[in-house]
């Protein structure tokens, strides 16, 4: 296998580009996944699918993490079930990859069951109670403070916020209605009514599970609403919740690396969004939330009450209770 990527339009990449079925966010996610390993070895998705027993063990030595390995054959699974020609004349290529998703799903479910962290989230895990004291001691209005604002002053999501336009809104974010939302050309945006002292509201339509969760639409808390309103004071005027140094908003990717870069910077070890809901949920005492609370919640990170138990390591120190902002 060589290690040059190749130029070859990809038909297994057109397949998942062009599924309508396919959210924009999952589409973007499987096309870089596949890209990655196209790339790295030199040959297109709609080859390297039709050779599981080289690939398989190439993606095991690549990416270390049970996680990692699953996320890159789902990508495979994806633009393989997207190519009916392929996949009919490869029955057994298809049953393999469908066997090492099950093992791993299986391994990958055994680690969540025991409510452990791997290792390589050991290294990075944060205690929730550090984080507060370093967005706290951030320079009001940094681009720093609002990232980590938005990702503790409210349950944190995903790495969702890449491509969130700022928009004008009635005196009152509450008076928009489901029609004004529907009109709204950008997908995820974020409306600052015109009284300061209102809470600004953000619409999310486009996220990984939007096809399960539909739209999200949360008020904001006041104090993350002025963190918002600081930020946009100590900067030229911007269309966008964050952009890079053009004014443009980031691609998915590079918020992603944006996001991590500032958060190994500021905690000198390679903490990520995804650790921070780790270390959210680790904080909360559980023994304070009721069944109706646990699903708000979850609902409110835009994932399962399963995923919501999964995500709570037994390790965990609980710091904050149900509903208190930080």
């Amino acid at each position: 296998m060589g290690h040059l990527a190749t130029t070859t339009p990809d038909k297994a990449l057109q397949g998942i580009l062009q599924d309508p079925e396919l959210s924009d966010s999952s589409k973007h996610t499987y096309a870089q996944r596949l890209k990655a390993i196209s790339a790295k070895l030199g040959q297109p998705i709609s080859e390297l699918v039709m050779q599981p027993m080289a690939i398989l063990p190439w993606i095991k030595q690549q990416y270390p993490e049970i996680a990692t390995q699953k996320n890159m054959v789902t990508a495979v699974l994806a633009a393989l079930r997207r190519m009916p020609a392929v996949k009919d004349r490869h029955p057994q290529a298809l049953a393999i990859w469908l066997r090492a998703s099950k093992e791993l799903e299986a391994q990958q479910q055994a680690r969540l069951k025991a409510n452990e962290p791997s290792a390589r989230q050991k290294k990075g895990y944060v205690d929730f109670r550090e984080v507060i004291k370093v967005r706290t001691s951030l320079a009001k209005g940094s681009r720093q403070r609002l990232l980590l604002a938005f990702h503790t002053m409210i349950p944190p999501l995903r790495c969702d916020l890449n491509r969130v336009a700022l928009l004008q809104c009635p005196a009152s974010a509450a008076t928009i209605s489901q029609d004004d939302v529907d009109r709204v050309q950008e997908n995820n945006f974020l409306c600052l009514p015109a009284d300061r002292k209102k809470p600004a509201i953000l619409v999310l339509r486009e996220f990984k599970t939007a096809n399960s969760a539909g739209i999200w639409r949360r008020k904001l808390p006041m104090n993350l609403t002025q963190e918002l309103w600081t930020s946009l004071q100590a900067e030229p005027p911007r269309r966008w919740l964050f952009t890079i140094k053009s004014g443009i908003p980031y691609t998915a990717k590079n918020f992603s690396k944006w996001c991590c870069a500032v958060l190994h910077k500021l905690f000198a070890r390679p903490l990520t969004l995804t650790l921070l809901r780790h270390s959210y949920l680790n904080a909360m005492d559980w023994n304070k939330l009721t069944t109706a609370a646990r699903e708000d919640l979850a609902a409110d990170m835009c994932h399962s009450t399963e995923m919501q138990d999964a995500f709570r390591w037994i390790s965990g120190k609980r710091l904050i209770g149900p509903g208190k902002q930080q």
